[in-house]
This record gives structure tokens, sequence and C-alpha cells, in this order.
């Protein structure tokens, strides 16, 4: 059988979503394909599942206005983010071991992961039409 790469990530992400969340349910409005496969809350099964991807970490703060308005613009523009790119929201506060592991030190930053974890671009601040910017060059 052939299927799609992002199928199977869709697939991955929907059964780590289904069994690792103690969170809150996801917003409806983010249950589509394209929004699932696209952008998610970080997992390390979802984020290890879109190792083909350029996989983008948004380290983001739930009382961070900057990134309030960063996460709305990304789900209003859903559609825009390229094929071959998945975004990860990843809490800020929760996710200690990555913030070390890619030096973040404040919130509403972004780091451009290659396949191997490698970190490729980090920046802060920005929107979606930065994420694809630093994603497409």
């Amino acid at each position: 059988m052939n299927y799609k790469p992002t199928s199977a990530l869709a697939a991955a992400v929907l059964i780590a979503a289904a069994g690792a969340s103690t969170t809150k349910p996801a917003d409806p409005k983010m249950m589509d394909d394209k929004a699932v496969v696209h952008y998610l809350p970080y997992t390390k099964a979802a984020y290890d599942a879109a190792r083909g991807m350029k996989r983008v970490l948004f380290f983001h703060a739930t009382w961070c206005p900057n990134c309030k308005a960063a996460d709305a613009d990304i789900v209003k523009n859903l559609g825009e983010i390229p094929g071959d790119v998945v975004i990860f929201k990843t809490d800020y506060d929760k996710e200690v071991a990555l913030k070390k592991q890619y030096g973040i030190t404040y919130q509403h930053s972004f780091v451009l992961v290659d396949g191997s974890g490698k970190a490729l671009k980090k920046w802060a601040g920005g929107k979606l039409s930065t994420i694809i910017s630093k994603t497409q060059n």
C-alpha cells in the first residue's frame, strides 16, 4: 500500500494526541486534517513523527500577549502553512529540557529544527509570515 507522508504523520499525531494529553482538549478549529498536520501542540511522539518535515518549535506561554497574537495569526492563516512545514506549539513553562537544549531564555521564540534535532535557525518574535520566511530560505 502507498501512504502519503502527511497521512502517516496525521495518524501518528492523532494517536499521540489521544493518549498523551492531560491538558484541555484541542480547539475544534484545529481538528481538520491540514491543521492537525501543520500546527499542533508539542508532544515527543508527534515531533518524532514529523522528522522528515521542516519542524518549528514555537515556545509559547499562555500569559504572553505576543504569543497569543502569534498563535491567533497562525490559526487564522492555517492554509498558508507550507506543506513541508509543521509548527509545534511548545509550552514555554513546561518544556524545560527543550528550552535548555535550544538555549531559549524567553517566550515567543522559535527554532527551526532539522531531522536529527539540530537547530538550524533561532529567532524571537514574529507571526506566521516570519515562520514561512525562515523555513523557505
